[in-house]
């Protein structure tokens, strides 16, 4: 085999190898960024936060439709707190079963099904709300408080309560939606990996087009030239990835923001919880000491503190819809997908019908 057959039969070679390279990193990198856009873990999120504030609101609420029930002929259906409760317990209903289906963590190592735990969970704890409002239309106020306080038990329970137990499975979201492509080594690896494959295969265009024109003394090779214009198209289709990246980043905090706005909203919506049930338990025990250590553990608040109060900022639908804006930002370029193998295997196409004629001509040929 001559000389000059060898080197094009090398280059092409190469060139193949360069192709097949920038088109998997571009791949990966293009669909690593897109993927993670298109979960769904960032609404199961927000889902999960609504849903501890909407709870951690109707558990104050329930204390008090209770607390001002105790001061007049006994509990009613019609007290704005009561109506609170069952607002905010059916709103949270129905965000915790959008969020059951947004789950995304079902892979994570030691998972277990917090949020079917919390819906579980959730019915005993208006069981018992009910069962309090049962005996307190029978006058029977000290089974009733019982109730009420296993209710608030149940609800703010440290290491087994319903809030807990969303928080846990919120945190499970972060960890997955955290382990993904763009948060990871893999989002470095994968840029430099296809910005060598890119320089290499760019390189090697152009070193074959001096190569052919040197050595048969012609113009540049139109397909050649065709497959680097298609190689730079390919390249900047796959850096759209980067534009959709950053909204993902942006929406990944902001959804962060309304996560801690939210839980400051439902530590204060505690604070006020126990302060109230403190306040309906006295007439039963005298003093929260006086109903046992886990009662005076487990409320924070003692009757006759000054009342807490909600923190000025709060989550606004504007907010949300930032959060969701971000997110549809994050896939708009999400079905560019099949430019990326279409772009590739037309590229190596011309590459190779472009060095081939070249090749016929010195297959007989000892030089």
């Amino acid at each position: 085999m001559s000389t000059t057959r060898r080197t094009l039969w090398r280059l092409r070679a190469g060139l193949t190898v360069a192709v097949v390279a920038l088109f998997a990193t571009s791949f990966w990198l293009f669909q690593g960024v897109h993927q993670t856009a298109n979960s769904r873990a960032v609404s199961a999120i927000l889902e999960i936060s609504s849903v501890r504030q909407a709870l951690a609101t109707a558990d104050r609420a329930a204390v008090e439709t209770f607390l001002g029930a105790s001061k007049s002929a006994g509990p009613t259906l019609t007290l704005p707190a009561e109506q609170e409760y069952r607002e905010q317990i059916q709103t949270a209903g129905l965000n915790l079963a959008q969020a059951a289906r947004d789950d995304v963590a079902e892979d994570i190592p030691g998972r277990s099904d917090d949020l079917q735990l919390a819906q579980g969970m959730l019915a005993v704890y208006t069981t018992l709300v009910e069962q309090a409002g049962e005996h307190y239309r029978r006058g029977d106020d000290t089974v009733g408080a019982t109730y009420l306080w296993g209710a608030f038990r149940l609800m703010h329970h440290d290491d087994q309560g319903i809030l807990k137990t969303l928080d846990d499975a919120q945190e499970r979201q972060w960890t997955w939606l955290r382990a993904q492509f763009p948060s990871t080594w893999a989002m470095r690896t994968a840029t430099v990996s296809w910005g060598v494959c890119l320089l290499t295969t760019l390189a090697l265009l152009c070193g074959t087009q001096l190569f052919l024109r040197r050595r048969f003394r012609r113009d540049l090779n139109p397909r050649l030239l065709a497959a680097t214009g298609l190689v730079v198209v390919l390249a900047a289709a796959t850096s759209l990835a980067y534009f959709s990246r950053a909204s993902l980043d942006e929406a990944g905090t902001m959804t962060r923001r309304v996560a801690e706005t939210r839980k400051a909203e439902v530590e204060a919506e505690r604070r006020f919880g126990d302060e109230r049930l403190a306040r309906l338990l006295l007439p039963v025990c005298g003093a929260p000491s006086r109903c046992g250590p886990t009662v005076a553990k487990e409320l924070r608040v003692r009757p006759g503190s000054p009342t807490p109060v909600l923190p000025a900022e709060t989550v606004e639908a504007a907010e949300i819809r930032g959060v969701t804006t971000r997110m549809r930002d994050a896939t708009e370029y999400a079905g560019l997908a099949f430019l990326i193998p279409l772009l590739a295997v037309t590229a190596g196409a011309l590459i190779w019908s472009g060095i081939h004629p070249r090749l016929n001509e010195y297959r007989y040929r000892p030089r």
